[in-house]
């Protein structure tokens, strides 16, 4: 239980607290600018006016999602999401399927969960390092996909 009080603290922008939060001014700095164009948001590398962190990298925010939607308005952010959702389904798919990837796909389904939620409140995907959580099941993904193509292509050789 208290590890969900944190949780819920970080996302909480009521009390006395509000002002020292970073994250709460990030949060309605964002999403004041991106009412301005929340189609298509304010572009990649756009940094809200009121709440800039640092000089260097001014589009750069703990709020990785809010970000998202800010720079990338609804439509890009739901083309991330579709993404995101298709990486998942796939996956739920091999695991029902009894490939042998279905030994290691619920892990790293689990895994790829878990760093998507630490995600929202520190930017860990904007990192080029990090990207490899996303690719981990989109590779065993091409390789079912691979495999059952061939799979196919030998059946209708014979």
């Amino acid at each position: 239980s208290l590890m969900l009080e944190y949780l819920y603290e970080g996302f909480d922008f009521s009390g006395s607290k509000i002002e020292n939060n970073p994250r709460s001014n990030q949060f309605y700095a964002m999403t004041n600018e991106w009412k301005q164009n929340p189609l298509f948001g304010a572009g990649h590398g756009a940094s809200a006016k009121s709440s800039i962190r640092s000089e260097g990298t001014p589009w750069a925010y703990e709020l990785s999602y809010v970000a998202l939607l800010f720079h990338t308005g609804i439509l890009g952010f739901l083309c991330y999401l579709a993404g995101v959702v298709w990486i998942f389904l796939k996956g739920f798919k091999i695991i029902k399927s009894g490939h042998w990837l279905s030994t290691y796909l619920p892990a790293i389904l689990l895994g790829t969960l878990c760093f998507l939620i630490a995600n929202a409140t520190n930017p860990y995907l904007e990192k080029f390092d990090y990207m490899w959580v996303i690719f981990l099941p989109v590779a065993a993904i091409n390789i079912w996909l691979l495999e059952r193509n061939q799979l196919r292509k030998s059946l209708i050789n014979k």
